[in-house]
C-alpha cells in the first residue's frame, strides 16, 4: 500500500483531519499557556514584593518596637531611681522636720515653765508686799487706835 492508498482511506482522512484540529487547538492552548504563564508570573511576583515589603516593614516595626522596649525600660530603671532619690529626700527632710517640732514642742515647754516660775516669783513679792503692807497698816491701825485711846484718856483724864 502507497501514501496515496492511506490518504484515500476514510478512517485515515478522518484521523488526519483529528490531527490538524489537534494541533490547531495545541497551537491555541499553547499561546493560552503562555498568556496565562505570564500573566500568573506577572501576579506570583506582585505577591512575592507585597510579601516582601509585608516582611520588611515588619522587620521595621520589630526592630522599632524592640527599641521601644529598650528605651522603655530604661526609662522605667531611670523613674525607679528617681522615685527612689525623692522618697530618700522626702524621708530626710521629714526626719528633720519632725525632729525639730519636737524641739520647738520642748522648747514652747520650757518657755510656759520658766514663765509659770516668774509668775510665782513675782505672786510671791506681791504677796509678801501684800502681807507686809497689811502688818504696816495693822501697825499704824494699832498706833492710831493707841493715839485715839490716848487721846481720850488724856481728854478724860484718864492715865495709865
Amino acid at each position: 500500500m502507497s501514501d496515496t492508498e492511506f490518504l484515500q482511506d476514510k478512517k485515515i482522512q478522518k484521523i488526519d483531519t483529528d490531527i490538524q484540529q489537534f494541533k490547531a487547538n495545541l497551537q491555541k492552548v499553547e499561546a493560552d499557556l503562555s498568556g496565562i504563564d505570564s500573566r500568573l508570573n506577572a501576579e506570583v511576583e506582585r505577591y512575592h514584593t507585597a510579601a516582601t515589603a509585608k516582611r520588611d516593614a515588619y522587620d521595621s516595626m520589630r526592630g522599632k518596637l524592640l527599641q521601644a522596649e529598650k528605651e522603655w525600660h530604661d526609662a522605667d530603671r531611670e523613674f525607679r531611681n528617681a522615685q527612689s532619690q525623692k522618697n530618700k529626700g522626702v524621708g530626710d527632710v521629714q526626719r528633720q522636720a519632725e525632729t525639730l517640732r519636737r524641739r520647738i514642742r520642748d522648747a514652747e515647754r520650757s518657755r510656759e515653765n520658766r514663765i509659770r516660775e516668774l509668775q510665782r516669783g513675782k505672786q510671791k513679792v506681791v504677796d509678801k508686799a501684800k502681807k507686809d503692807k497689811a502688818k504696816e497698816m495693822d501697825r499704824k491701825k494699832a498706833e492710831e487706835v493707841s493715839k485715839v485711846e490716848d487721846q481720850k484718856r488724856k481728854e478724860l483724864g484718864l492715865d495709865r
